[in-house]
């Protein structure tokens, strides 16, 4: 997924779906369902997912087919979409292009189906809330929550003669030098995806007020706004500082992980999707904070990502036809037994939209179990711009964003070619 890895890194070419026709869309068999999904198999989640197929099937007869697109799954979708072969059901998050997806007709609102299907009292109402578009409808079912936080290598920080993690932007330049003097990368980004589009955002938003960020993320205006242009102007300083590991424009959020978790940097900026695959031995290490704000700045402490817009349910027009909608509405809601969001959520080391019933269960990650502990008594949560931003310049931002992580662009550039996006 372009804004996040939820779970999936499989990827299904769009021209490969448009060739499969109905082995890869759906089926006109009422008693046959395609799902999209960007869950892989052989995961944890994963086998939550093969589990809810296995029951779904027990209990109905039914045929579920899935087919794994990973983070193409918004372009496999829109274009099978276009040859009326489209899935029933898509997994995926809402973000950029999803979050356009009702509106343009391809998807079919979550709202016409809630409350008769008795799922709206099953659903955290922040969650439903965030699937909202401007008309008020509910685009699709919420599912996987998930929190973003920044990630502090102690054992890198410590030999670097850091104690504490840093708090403002100030600390941060100072510690990165400290890193860079010991020869320890500090902190690694995937400049050239999402990953490192987000983080950008978060900076550029560091002098705006919520409502402001909104505006601009939603309608451009960045060279118009000064606080705008203070956050971008932020972000050339902390780069221009070498707070960001050299060469941070080429890096995709993969190897960002990887090189995280191999301890080759101190920093990184990643979310509750990244959790499980963190080594054991890394997670003793790891602090969760997060990012450092600079003085004079609209939030009172370091910022972090939170939402619900992790992954959910899209029911496709094909899926909402007659003879398909009462088997989307088994498969669906069976997502949402308490025995199921319950084996989710830990299988996924995040929350899910699911209102919890009985007794929590026991969290052993140790990452997971400081991110649900720890980050809400020590950050501030900026404006997550996936239901913000355009769906349509998704990918056009991420290749600007990626441009602002070269070192010699400056802002009064940058803020140039985010507003140009607006108006092409």
């Amino acid at each position: 997924m372009k804004a996040f890895r939820v779970t999936a890194v499989i990827a299904v070419s769009a021209a490969a779906i448009a060739l499969t026709g109905c082995s890869a869309g759906s089926s006109e068999d009422a008693n046959t369902l395609t799902v999209l999904t960007s869950i892989q198999s052989g995961t944890p989640t994963g086998d939550v997912q093969d589990k809810i197929v296995a029951e779904v099937e027990k209990a109905t007869g039914a045929n579920i087919k899935l087919v794994q697109a990973g983070e193409t799954l918004p372009d496999v979708y829109e274009t099978s979409v276009a040859g009326g072969k489209e899935a029933d059901v898509a997994i995926t998050n809402l973000a950029e292009k999803s979050n356009d997806w009702v509106k343009n007709g391809v998807a079919v609102p979550a709202s016409n189906y809630l409350d008769a299907w008795g799922l709206t009292a099953k659903i955290t109402p922040d969650a439903l809330d965030a699937w909202k578009d401007s008309d008020g409808k509910v685009q699709g079912f919420p599912y996987n929550g998930f929190v973003w936080p920044v990630w502090y290598n102690m054992a890198l920080l410590n030999q670097a003669g850091i104690t504490t993690v840093p708090t403002s932007t100030d600390e941060l330049i100072s510690d990165a030098q400290k890193l860079n003097d010991a020869g320890i990368p500090p902190f690694i980004i995937g400049g050239n995806d999402w990953s490192g589009q987000k983080l950008f955002l978060q900076i550029a938003q560091s002098y705006m007020t919520p409502d402001e960020a909104t505006a601009v993320y939603s309608k451009g205006g960045y060279c118009a706004s000064p606080d705008a242009m203070k956050g971008i102007n932020l972000f050339t300083q902390l780069r221009d500082a070498n707070v960001f590991v050299k060469d941070s424009q080429g890096y995709t959020a993969d190897q960002m992980d990887a090189a995280f978790y191999a301890g080759k940097a101190a920093m990184m900026s990643a979310g509750s999707w990244a959790f499980g695959d963190a080594p054991a031995d890394l997670q003793s290490n790891v602090q969760l904070g997060g990012f450092p704000q600079p003085s004079g700045g609209s939030y009172d402490k370091p910022t972090a990502y939170q939402g619900y817009t992790g992954s959910g349910f899209f029911v496709s027009p094909n899926g909402a036809k007659d003879a398909k909608i009462g088997l989307v509405q088994k498969f669906i809601s069976a997502w949402y037994e308490p025995d199921n969001a319950a084996a989710y959520a830990a299988a996924s080391n995040g929350p899910t939209a699911v209102i919890a019933t009985g007794t929590p269960a026991a969290i052993d990650n140790k990452i997971t179990a400081a991110a649900v502990n720890d980050v809400p008594k020590v950050v501030d949560y900026a404006v997550m711009p996936d239901t913000v931003v355009p769906g349509a310049l998704d990918d056009p931002m991420i290749r600007q964003t990626s441009l602002a992580y070269a070192p010699g662009t400056d802002a009064q550039a940058i803020c140039s070619s985010l507003d140009s996006l607006y108006t092409s």
